[in-house]
């Protein structure tokens, strides 16, 4: 609900502003490695017509993780009027679509490596006041391997000393 109005406010500044259409509009999040950065997108106005959305979502990685995140259309309707909406409304990544489940949350499998990416939103405005989306994307950067072996490494020579006093005790 507090992501709805959010999307809601951002509209209607926009809309207060001009009529405005974010066609091929480049919304960078910056670094999400190990946080969550959002944007907001789409094209809103009073009475706009019909207008193709060619959005692309930039962030950057610092390091190697998992990315997921949450790409929502916000279709808000009226009775059976659409006040917002975008139809045919898809996500890329590397040029192959994104499955987004039903509350718009994704995961890209694998890891993947430190860089910068693009994920390509489209669709048509289909509101009354055009369309509007958000865009949330996060990478958690996994605890290395090595990492694991050390700790493990560690509290065997602890559990071998310990029962080394142990036995030196007994003696």
């Amino acid at each position: 609900m507090k992501r709805f109005l959010v999307a809601l406010v951002f509209a209607i500044l926009a809309i207060a502003g001009t009529q405005v259409s974010a066609k091929a509009a480049t919304i960078d999040l910056h670094d999400v490695t190990d946080t969550t950065h959002f944007g907001f997108g789409g094209a809103v106005g009073i009475g706009l017509p019909a207008t193709v959305i060619s959005d692309d979502i930039k962030f950057t990685l610092s390091a190697a993780g998992t990315v997921s995140g949450k790409i929502e259309n916000f279709d808000v309707h009226f009775g059976p009027f659409t006040l917002f909406g975008i139809s045919g409304f898809t996500a890329t990544f590397l040029g192959n679509p994104l499955t987004l489940l039903p509350d718009g949350s994704f995961s890209i499998a694998g890891l993947v490596a430190a860089g910068d990416y693009l994920i390509h939103i489209s669709g048509i405005t289909s509101g009354f006041f055009g369309g509007a989306y958000y865009a949330e994307v996060t990478a958690a950067t996994p605890i290395p391997g090595a990492l694991l072996l050390f700790v493990t490494a560690i509290g065997g020579i602890a559990g071998f000393t310990r029962l080394r006093r142990r036995g030196s005790a007994e003696a």
